[in-house]
């Protein structure tokens, strides 16, 4: 057994699937957070035929770019990232997905701090994680190949 909680993406993603394949499946849409969390994604995508959008994001001094993303009204929509450290960009992307008019949003990712839950609850139905620190933490410290 090694310190970390997960070898790379791809065996988060695996990990991921594994605790959480069946509460996926009753999703309409998976938004996967982009670059981050494509390695994670495949192993989504070779176990469901449920549709995926990237949702490219970028940084900038100014802060996080979260482009808006359309065609998501009374969907059921799961977003997909590599893990929550402060939970900003997740708090931006499900602002959005509720100003778009999401049925239900769900996050789903492989590490997420049990203190920032509190936060990302006010605009997520459900936040899934297979780790869960107390504080938040350089996502660097949970997997082994980055």
């Amino acid at each position: 057994m090694t310190k970390y909680d997960f070898l790379d993406r791809a065996d988060a993603g695996r990990q991921m699937f594994e605790k959480f394949g069946n509460k996926i499946l009753g999703s309409d849409l998976i938004v996967v957070v982009q670059p981050a969390a494509r390695e994670i994604a495949f192993e989504f995508a070779s176990e469901t035929t449920i549709p995926m959008r990237d949702l490219v994001i970028s940084r900038t001094a100014a802060g996080v770019v979260i482009p808006r993303i359309t065609a998501v009204l009374d969907l059921r929509v799961t977003v997909i990232d590599d893990g929550v450290e402060t939970g900003t960009t997740a708090m931006a992307i499900g602002a959005m997905l509720k100003t778009e008019g999401a049925a239900l949003a769900t996050l789903m990712v492989p590490i997420c701090p049990s203190s920032v839950m509190p936060q990302l609850l006010q605009v997520y139905d459900a936040v899934d994680c297979v780790v869960s620190p107390l504080a938040p933490q350089s996502l660097t410290l949970h997997y082994e190949v980055n």
